[in-house]
């Protein structure tokens, strides 16, 4: 059996597109060029990793409330992507509320 890494290679040696790649496997482009460069998924640190939303649920409050406590540094932000959004980690907001319990 190959393996997805060998399957892309050897469309990629056929001159094929990261796109085109993507749409043989039923992976996205990006997926493709991550396997190409030895990359590992980003799922698992997604899975530690929370959005504005997330930490707001998490915490009770308001989004709104998350973006501003981003911005005074009260809560630790790291900016993801073209649109450089916010993410948390997990690890911080379980400091963070543990901080508080103290």
């Amino acid at each position: 059996m190959t393996s997805r890494r060998d399957e892309v290679i050897k469309l990629r040696k056929v001159s094929l597109s990261y796109a085109e790649i993507g749409r043989r496997l039923d992976i996205s482009r990006e997926r493709a060029r991550q396997i190409i460069k030895g990359r590992p998924t980003s799922q698992k640190s997604d899975k530690l990793m929370l959005t504005t939303s997330g930490v707001a649920q998490l915490l009770g409050v308001h989004p709104n409330t998350v973006r501003h406590w981003s911005e005074k540094g009260i809560l630790k932000t790291y900016r993801i992507g073209p649109r450089s959004d916010r993410r948390f980690r997990k690890e911080d907001m379980d400091d963070f509320l543990n901080a508080g319990e103290n």
